[in-house]
C-alpha cells in the first residue's frame, strides 16, 4: 500500500500545504490504492512534506512522487495532450509553484493577523512556554527567504499586482477550456488547483482571495476539481 506522508488539514483545507493539496490531487488522478499518514520531520528525506513510501523508498517532493508514479506504476499524467500542450502546462505548474506560492505565503506567514490564527498552529507541538518563541525565529527564517527571493521586497499592492498576472493566465486558458488544456486535466492541473485553491482559502484576510471569489472563471474551475478529487470534502 502507498502512504503519503502531509501535513493534515488545517483551515478548512484538505491539507495546510498547497504542496501536499497537490499529491493528494495526484495520487486521486493515479487511480492507485494509497493511505495518508501524518508526516514526521525525522523521516521526511528533505525535511519537508510531502513525501511517499513505496515499499521502502521513500520519494520526497510532490514533482518527484509524480515522476515516480510515472515510471514506477505507469500513471500518465498527460491527458493525452501534445507535447506543445504539456509545454504550457509545465510553464503554469512552475509560475503557481515557484512564484504565485511566494505570494501567497507572504500573506499567511508575515502578516500578525493571518500568522497567529493560521500558520503558528503548526507549532502545537511544541512544549507551551517556548512554542511562541520557535514560531518567531521560524517566522523571521521566513521573512528573510521572502527578502532574498524578491518577492518580500515589493509592497502589498505590487504582489497583488503580480498574483492577477498569475492569475489571468490561467483565465485565459480557462476561458476556452474545462480544464488547464483541454476536456480532461492533466498533472498540470493538480499544481494549479492546489495553489490556487490554498491562495483563495477564506481562511485568511487575502487580497489576492478576495480577488480570486470575484472571477468567475475561477471559482468554477475550483469547484469543479473539488467536486472531481474532493467528493466528499466539506470546509470547516
Amino acid at each position: 500500500m502507498l502512504e503519503l506522508h502531509v501535513f493534515g488539514p488545517y483551515f478548512g483545507l484538505p491539507d495546510g500545504s498547497p504542496f501536499c493539496i497537490k499529491a493528494l490531487v495526484l495520487m486521486e488522478m493515479a487511480g492507485l490504492p494509497f493511505e495518508t499518514r501524518r508526516m514526521s520531520f525525522k523521516e521526511a528525506p528533505k525535511g519537508k512534506a510531502p513525501y511517499l513510501k513505496d515499499g521502502g523508498k521513500l520519494i520526497a517532493d510532490s514533482h518527484f512522487i509524480q515522476n515516480h508514479l510515472e515510471t514506477a506504476h505507469g500513471v500518465d499524467f498527460t491527458g493525452g495532450y501534445s507535447a506543445d500542450k504539456l509545454a504550457t502546462g509545465w510553464a503554469v505548474a512552475r509560475m503557481m509553484e515557484e512564484h504565485m506560492y511566494f505570494l501567497s505565503m507572504n500573506i499567511r506567514w508575515l502578516r500578525d493577523e493571518n500568522f497567529w490564527k493560521g500558520p503558528y498552529q503548526f507549532f502545537a507541538p511544541a512544549p507551551a512556554p517556548i512554542r511562541p518563541l520557535i514560531a518567531r525565529i521560524v517566522r523571521k527564517k521566513v521573512a528573510k527567504t521572502h527578502h532574498l527571493q524578491g518577492l518580500g521586497r515589493h509592497t502589498a499592492e505590487e504582489r497583488l499586482q503580480l498574483a492577477k498576472g498569475d492569475l489571468a493566465a490561467v483565465e485565459a486558458l480557462l476561458s476556452k477550456n474545462r480544464f488547464l488544456l483541454g476536456d480532461k486535466p492533466c498533472g498540470a492541473d493538480a499544481s494549479a488547483f492546489a495553489f490556487i485553491w490554498a491562495a483563495e482559502c477564506p481562511y485568511f484576510t487575502s487580497e489576492i482571495g478576495d480577488y480570486i471569489r470575484s472571477r468567475p472563471v475561477l471559482v468554477n474551475y475550483l469547484r469543479q476539481m473539488q467536486e472531481r478529487y474532493f467528493p466528499d470534502y466539506k470546509s470547516s
